[in-house]
């Protein structure tokens, strides 16, 4: 497992932030799915809280597997959210039957593809 830098740990501390304001939006008690991705996706996991979160990977992010895992869950999300600070390769074309809303982390991240809606997350 790589050591994480300064960087990295805010990034992470951001992505868990914008959890625990996805799940307030759903509503007390409801649950959503979470899947930590680097280069390969994790099992999703059904989650009430950002502390129930666990982040998993050993760096490197491909997103392309990640938004592939989430296409791939039964039953399939309508809407997707991917926390990402925009270092990844992206697929060429949008997922079937699965919106993707991309929350682009910290001031320097690049474009989101055309295909998904992108919301920028600055650093504080």
């Amino acid at each position: 497992m790589r050591h994480l830098g300064q960087h990295d740990e805010d990034l992470l501390a951001a992505s868990l932030a914008e959890v625990e304001g996805l799940l307030r939006a759903v509503g007390q008690g409801r649950q959503v799915r979470v899947l930590a991705c680097d280069t390969a996706a994790s099992a999703a996991r059904r989650v009430s809280s950002a502390r129930q979160v666990e982040l998993v990977g050993g760096g490197g992010t491909d997103m392309g597997a990640g938004i592939g895992a989430a296409g791939r869950l039964r039953p399939r999300p309508a809407i997707t959210v991917v926390l990402t600070d925009g270092f990844t390769p992206w697929p060429d074309d949008p997922p079937r039957g699965m919106r993707v809303v991309v929350a682009l982390l910290g001031d320097n991240a690049p474009d989101a593809p055309s295909w998904a809606r992108s919301v920028r997350v600055p650093s504080d």
